[in-house]
């Protein structure tokens, strides 16, 4: 089973929004209207030997848990409001164990102002991988509740990252997969200073080929083209790692206005175009006078990648 293909399947199975649900599923985050405004809701979770190593630091473990959350608020240009953890220990886990877990996850929610208000916590009774999920809600930060979508991209926009990417996992299983700063204020401050020329935002988890053919799930009639010359690599890789490593949690936007060239503090580089697809594919590489396809370059569950 790989992700991309259940996520086209729960797409075209999963019921329409109703007045309460603003945004169903397809999205970073859904979005509920309740009595005084909106609330927006994501689940995540980490499983050792998936999203990380048997031996990783358990306090960066719990860290990422929830840092990954704050990623999909920043996707959204949100505030996160608050969230729960549910934690499911090997069996012959330590108390020292456990508290590293809550440590970590302490550490992230205080520092982004998202307080950790419950959870659970659990034991395997095989011998099965720890697994951390947590759960976040947050708020719009924009005027009006506005928030931005995966949807809404438009020809002739230009397509532009924040950051660097590639190198998120190092050989010893160690990297900055495990460590990441969400771009929360990065987002709220395109969306200001964008307006509504930002139509459409995620941020990169599984990687730049993958996550711009979400950008395009509900427009077949278009697609992305990418300098692989502008896409802004992490030095000493080459544009194939930044296109395919994931866990970059940088943002991708298509916008129809110039973009500036940062945003708190963060460097912003416009790598492409929204043009019609025809009958290519809906990710175009283009390196020199190659077109390669990109649309599934990254990571897909299913595939052995642990990280």
């Amino acid at each position: 089973m790989l992700e991309s293909t259940f996520i086209r399947h729960l797409l075209r199975t999963d019921p329409p929004g109703t007045a309460s649900v603003l945004l169903p599923t397809g999205d970073d985050m859904a979005m509920l209207a309740v009595e005084g405004g909106r609330v927006l809701a994501a689940i995540d979770a980490v499983v050792e030997g998936r999203h990380f190593r048997p031996g990783t630091d358990l306090r960066l473990v719990a860290r990422k848990a929830l840092l990954r959350n704050l990623s999909d608020v920043a996707a959204m240009a949100a505030r996160p409001l608050a969230c729960v953890a549910s934690v499911t220990l090997p069996r012959g886990a330590s108390d020292a164990d456990a508290r590293a877990l809550l440590d970590g996850l302490r550490e992230v929610a205080q520092a982004f102002a998202c307080p950790l208000v419950g959870g659970d916590t659990t034991v395997h009774a095989g011998d099965d991988p720890l697994v951390v999920s947590v759960a976040i809600l947050a708020v719009p930060a924009l005027r009006g509740g506005r928030v931005i979508t995966r949807h809404g991209s438009r020809l002739g926009d230009l397509v532009a990252v924040t950051g660097e990417l590639g190198g998120s996992l190092e050989a010893d299983g160690g990297g900055r997969h495990l460590e990441f700063p969400p771009r929360i204020p990065e987002a709220i401050a395109l969306a200001e200073a964008l307006g509504e020329e930002l139509h459409a935002m995620l941020d990169l988890s599984d990687g730049l080929g993958i996550d711009a053919s979400r950008l395009l799930a509900e427009s077949p009639s278009l697609a992305i083209e990418i300098d692989v010359a502008r896409i802004p690599a992490r030095r000493g890789l080459g544009w194939r790692r930044a296109v395919g490593d994931g866990e970059d949690f940088e943002l991708l936007f298509t916008t129809g206005a110039e973009p500036p060239k940062e945003v708190s503090g963060t460097p912003v580089r416009v790598i492409g175009r929204v043009v019609e697809r025809g009958d290519g594919p809906t990710v175009r590489l283009l390196d020199g006078g190659r077109v390669i396809d990109g649309s599934a370059m990254g990571y897909d569950h299913g595939r052995e990648d642990p990280r």
